[in-house]
């Protein structure tokens, strides 16, 4: 007993989305009555069916069913050959089964789908755009990418330029888009462009975008520099009308409380941009003197019964040096250091062979201290100024000096 399968055609075309049949005859070659189950096997089974799905024969005779391939529009159906099989299952005799072999030939189908992220952008440079392109046909896909602006106004990059997109995968590429000219100030100007997607089996796919160009100075920086500058003004009266007098009246109380009287000088270093004034110049703090207050003398500083007396010293020797008389001594209660031609260099005041004062020639034109204690210079010592000037023409510095002798 058994069966025998015979196809109409050993091969059928179908498309995706479409149908296709085709004929099966089914001959029983047993002896008795047996009824055949018709099935297909294979890739194409999942797509394919049989009617009716089986047939009933008496011996000797044959029937005929119809299958039909009915492949769905879809990327996971593959263009090409697809081998199957049409089975005829005996129900009285499985040995008996026949099987018969044919091929469908899948159409290719393209469906494409592209789109462009975002459709607009800002910038005053230039800006970036994505485009996806996403292969929803059976086939693989060749696609170039052709940007255009009618306006020519615009510059654009494609990376890449094209690409290849296999059945039910996506593609991305960077559209970047540069403005060919630049403005500074303004509104935004918007500039439109064209994308086009070409394949060789299909027709373009059309893409439109927008890239609005911006100023190069953005419209908050003039607003924000003029806020700015009247933050910096409203900080600098702030500071002049109430910080720095009440950090100044703080140490003042600060420095009484400590038990040390604050003197502050009538006169200050000034400068004429040859360099800045340095701290000692403005006030001199020292310890305030115990017992009776001392009678004022010359300079503002202390004459203790003393006789006036003053002079200037330079360091070309033009002038006398400061020496203490005989079997007198010299208090020293006021000096005035003079730079006027902006010399560089170093100066240092000296009793004897101590150094009383090392300074720095670029940062004075004329610089005043007085002192509450005076530099005592004894019988027999003297005051000399020396100066060390690295810049060219005379080094000329010099120092005026006041204050009273005593015996």
């Amino acid at each position: 007993m058994g069966a025998l399968v015979r196809l109409a055609s050993d091969s059928v075309q179908v498309t995706p989305g479409a149908t296709a049949t085709l004929g099966v005859t089914v001959r029983n070659t047993g002896t008795v009555v047996d009824q055949f189950a018709i099935d297909v096997l294979g890739d194409a089974a999942a797509w394919a069916t049989a009617e009716p799905p089986a047939l009933s024969l008496f011996p000797g005779t044959e029937g005929t069913t119809t299958v039909t391939f009915a492949p769905p529009r879809s990327a996971e159906i593959a263009a090409g050959t697809v081998p199957f099989a049409v089975r005829a299952s005996s129900h009285e005799d499985p040995a008996g089964s026949a099987v018969e072999e044919g091929t469908v030939a899948v159409g290719a189908f393209s469906q494409t789908f592209a789109e462009l992220l975002p459709r607009t952008s800002r910038g005053s440079r230039g800006a970036t755009h994505e485009l996806a392109v996403d292969n929803r046909g059976n086939s693989r896909l060749n696609a170039s990418l052709e940007p255009s602006d009618p306006d020519q106004l615009l510059a654009f990059d494609v990376r890449p330029p094209g690409m290849v997109v296999e059945p039910g995968t996506s593609q991305f590429a960077k559209i970047h888009v540069r403005p060919r000219q630049r403005f500074w100030r303004g509104t935004p100007k918007t500039r439109p462009f064209a994308l086009a997607v070409t394949t060789p089996d299909g027709p373009p796919i059309n893409l439109e975008g927008t890239m609005l160009q911006e100023a190069m100075l953005p419209g908050w920086l003039l607003p924000a520099l003029a806020a700015l500058a009247a933050l910096a003004v409203l900080a600098a009266i702030l500071w002049l009308t109430v910080l720095q007098p009440s950090i100044k009246s703080a140490a003042t109380q600060a420095l009484i409380d400590a038990g040390i009287t604050p003197i502050a000088t009538p006169g200050g270093g000034s400068s004429d941009g040859g360099g800045s004034t340095p701290a000692p110049s403005s006030a001199v703090i020292t310890p305030a003197p115990s017992g009776p207050a001392p009678s004022s003398g010359s300079g503002g500083g202390l004459n203790l019964g003393g006789t006036p007396v003053d002079g200037r010293l330079s360091v070309d020797g033009t002038n006398p040096t400061g020496v203490a008389p005989n079997k007198t001594t010299l208090y020293v209660t006021d000096l005035v250091f003079a730079n006027p031609n902006a010399r560089t260099g170093t100066m240092q005041l000296k009793r004897g062979t101590l150094v009383i004062m090392n300074l720095r020639l670029e940062d004075f034109r004329d610089l005043d201290f007085h002192f509450v204690t005076p530099i005592v210079v004894r019988s027999g010592e003297q005051l000399t100024l020396s100066a060390s000037c690295t810049s060219a023409g005379t080094c000329d510095p010099s120092v005026y000096y006041s204050g009273f002798t005593n015996p």
